[in-house]
């Protein structure tokens, strides 16, 4: 975990504040505190540092006397980063989390119903409607939406001109397109990671399949369906059939893809538009990214359908001063905040309204994830999810086992029958 600044938290104090079984209260003390401390989510990067320094500067002007420390906690540690805050250890007064990801930590108590706040703030009604109610759990308010983020095709401009092609539409055309980059360039085509919920969830969609669905209070699994054990026998079988995308990538996320784009190694990939900055980072020749478009992700039979990704604001229920960092965490949401944060970290305003803008439709990269958030769609909406998707890796494994060469349907009816019963598992 890196940190900008240090906050110092007692965790006596912490300990004696943190009640759980259920979302916090909004009670607290209202007085202006000497600071208070953010989690966000990855990286600290210079754009991210100098957005949280502006930050500052604005919340100061209501609270000259409060700091704000920035702690960045890496993805992958985020979830025990927040167990242990919830036990009892360090803990910030606001959070970000993973849209995906409010329900469940709502549950847990780890952070406020902020319903009667988010009620008497006007900026709210200019947000993704879906996005707002996705931050809900059990008819409360927990998270509001802070940035969205959609992935795209990002494929090689350069040698689909060679080819005389133009980015694939659909599956066809996906295959079509990847087996020429390969023959031509001596390069996969096209990446399949099987560690990779969000790229195979669009490809379920688009098939007409989903995940799960709820029906009469209950979750079903719907990994059995036609439509969406199509969807996942055609994407395992780009890498054990069509052999467009190579077993490096059997088992891993979308970070080696990753890599490889960014160094010519690969013609096509879904990410979103936060991985430009790591490609930065890692490509040798930095020429090869000038060659990078962008391009709505190919479904069956057009557009396939993105998961709405994004993050959502929330108050840790330990906070001491809920009020005090209720208006911080406006000022780093509302339509200035919260566009200044998308823009710094390569995501997009949780305002629609600002997707018109001409910055992100003359920006080729940008118009295409613009266009790609027209189309999108959320996962199970239960604090359950987590178990399902980070812990389980319910499709994700289910995904290596097929690809490795076991019985689809098997794999599918054992993959499905565990997800039902995750999905449903009781919520203290």
């Amino acid at each position: 975990m890196r940190s900008l600044k240090t906050a110092a938290f007692s965790t006596a104090v912490l300990l004696a504040a943190t009640a759980c079984g259920g979302g916090g209260s909004e009670s607290g003390g209202s007085e202006a505190p000497d600071s208070l401390s953010v989690w966000v989510m990855g990286t600290a990067q210079d754009s991210l540092q100098k957005y949280f320094d502006d930050i500052e500067k604005r919340y100061q002007e209501d609270y000259p006397d409060t700091s704000v420390e920035v702690e960045f906690v890496p993805w992958a540690d985020a979830q025990q980063s927040i167990t242990n805050a919830l036990a009892g250890g360090d803990a910030p007064d606001v959070l970000e989390v993973g849209n995906d990801q409010v329900a469940n930590w709502a549950s847990q108590g780890a952070v406020m119903d902020i319903s009667s706040r988010t009620e008497g703030w006007d900026a709210v009604a200019d947000m993704d409607q879906a996005a707002v109610e996705y931050g809900t759990y059990d008819g409360a308010q927990y998270g509001i939406p802070w940035f969205s983020g959609v992935r795209t095709l990002y494929y090689r401009s350069d040698w689909l001109d060679d080819l005389g092609m133009d980015a694939p539409r659909n599956w066809d055309e996906l295959t079509e397109v990847a087996t020429a980059i390969e023959d031509e360039r001596d390069v996969p085509g096209f990446a399949a990671p099987t560690d990779f919920t969000n790229g195979i969830a669009s490809f379920i969609w688009s098939n007409g399949g989903e995940i799960a669905v709820q029906e009469g209070g209950e979750w079903q699994g719907r990994l059995t369906s036609a439509e969406t054990r199509e969807a996942i026998e055609f994407y395992a079988g780009l890498t054990s059939e069509e052999n467009i995308s190579p077993q490096a990538y059997v088992g891993e996320n979308e970070l080696v893809p990753l890599a490889d784009m960014a160094n010519g190694e690969v013609g096509m990939y879904i990410d979103g538009g936060w991985a430009l900055t790591s490609m930065e980072e890692q490509a040798e020749d930095p020429a090869v990214l000038e060659e990078i478009q962008a391009a709505p992700i190919p479904g069956a039979d057009g557009t396939a359908p993105a998961f709405a990704g994004g993050s959502a604001l929330t108050l840790f229920s330990t906070t001491e001063h809920p009020d005090a960092a209720w208006d911080l965490l406006t000022t780093m949401g509302d339509k200035t905040g919260g566009k200044d944060y998308a823009d710094a970290g390569g995501f997009f305003p949780a305002y629609p309204e600002m997707l018109d803008n001409e910055e992100y439709q003359s920006d080729p990269l940008k118009a295409a994830a613009a266009e790609q958030m027209k189309n999108t769609k959320f996962f199970p909406a239960t604090p359950n999810w987590n178990a399902a998707d980070q812990d389980g890796k319910i499709l994700p494994g289910a995904m290596l086992d097929i690809v490795k060469g076991e019985d689809p349907e098997t794999v599918l009816e054992e993959a499905n029958k565990e997800l039902t019963e995750t999905l449903n598992e009781p919520v203290a």
